[in-house]
């Protein structure tokens, strides 16, 4: 069910929520990408699991590195980058247990224009249906240190999905800029994981249970020169999801500040304005909003701490939040969320490339740091 039109036809960020675009576009010009997030959190709070398929990895040094010889040189000889990949992460207790972003070649990415469907590698995603409701199988093969290999097998089964049908003028799949398919914002997520210990001969088996979320992000242009930062995050309560999502581009006309709030079915979209009341820094030097109020246009109020950081670099940073939510019935809702920041202007030259790739595995080469 609809209840927002697109409110910003002449922006260069466009909004839907919408199964029937999930799909992958080819044709995207040299620097574009287009990802498929997935992520949950347990019943009981103390996992978390975050998946993401990518037709263009944005912190691959060899992305980037090809897009700034095209940038610096403006050389038509330069193949465009493609380079897909996965990234998967288990957390419990705020920590990550078993963690994995893995480059593969080109011919081992395979997506479908017209069906939401991906694999890349041993890992895949697909919108399938079943007797009990319809939603989406994401399945992971992913290669750990210490000759571990993890195979998890999940279902993210929609609770409230398809509830504002992309139009023409929302610019997914064009050269018009960001895109944010905000695809099944809320899902029940069940599935299981075993890691087979080779060296070991020792095999885990790893149940989870909880709530989830599943997004898809498209843009036609290279990221740092797209994103100045970018705050987003969605926090499940027990009668309602809330989504912020704060993206300042670079250009005019290429920001959105809003608060998503999603029942019955139902989504709402409303202009709102973020209040930063405290910063944090993190390891790697990165300073984020660590506390901060989230403002709508009708009266609703998000208050979030991003509390734990489950993982971190040069350039983003993802936490466990702590949130509450007012709507205009006045009842505060209490529950915890994951949330993300972005700020991509490092990725503008190669100081971090070295270590930003020894965190990055191949097939058959597990990545140096985890």
């Amino acid at each position: 069910m609809a209840v927002t039109q697109e409110k910003f036809p002449n922006a260069k960020f466009s909004f839907s929520s919408c199964i029937g675009t999930d799909v992958w576009h080819p044709g995207k010009p040299t620097g574009g990408y287009e990802w498929w997030y997935f992520d949950a959190l347990s019943d009981d709070g103390r996992e978390a699991i975050v998946i993401i398929f990518m037709d263009n990895f944005i912190f691959s040094p060899r992305y980037n590195a090809l897009n700034r010889a095209l940038k610096k040189n403006s050389r038509q000889d330069i193949p465009a980058p493609c380079i897909p990949a996965l990234a998967f992460s288990y957390y419990k207790d705020g920590k990550p247990v078993y963690r994995s972003v893995s480059e593969y070649p080109m011919e081992q990415f395979s997506a479908d224009p017209e069906w939401p469907h991906c694999e890349i590698g041993r890992s895949s995603f697909r919108c399938d249906s079943a007797p009990y409701g319809s939603g989406f199988a994401v399945n992971v093969f992913v290669e750990l240190s210490g000759g571990r290999n993890l195979h998890g097998n999940f279902e993210w089964l929609s609770v409230e999905s398809d509830l504002s049908p992309a139009s023409e003028a929302s610019g997914m799949g064009s050269a018009a800029g960001h895109s944010w398919n905000l695809v099944a914002p809320r899902s029940d997520v069940t599935g299981k994981m075993v890691i087979e210990n080779r060296k070991r001969s020792k095999t885990e088996e790893v149940n989870f249970r909880g709530t989830g979320y599943h997004d898809h992000n498209l843009d036609s242009r290279w990221m740092p020169e797209a994103v100045s930062n970018w705050n987003w995050g969605r926090v499940h309560f027990a009668d309602a999801t809330a989504v912020f999502y704060d993206y300042a581009g670079h250009e005019p006309g290429d920001n959105c500040s809003r608060l998503y709030i999603v029942r019955d079915n139902a989504i709402v979209e409303l202009d709102a304005v973020f209040d930063i009341n405290g910063t944090g820094r993190d390891k790697f030097g990165l300073k984020y909003p660590k506390t901060f109020a989230v403002h709508a246009d009708d009266g609703s109020e998000l208050l979030v701490e991003q509390k734990k950081v489950l993982d971190s670099s040069f350039f983003y940073t993802r936490f466990v939040c702590d949130a509450s939510l007012t709507l205009n019935d006045d009842n505060i809702r209490n529950a915890s969320g994951i949330s993300e920041y972005l700020v991509p202007a490092n990725l503008r030259n190669g100081w971090f490339d070295r270590l930003i790739d020894m965190r990055i595995s191949r097939p058959g080469k597990p990545a140096l740091l985890t």
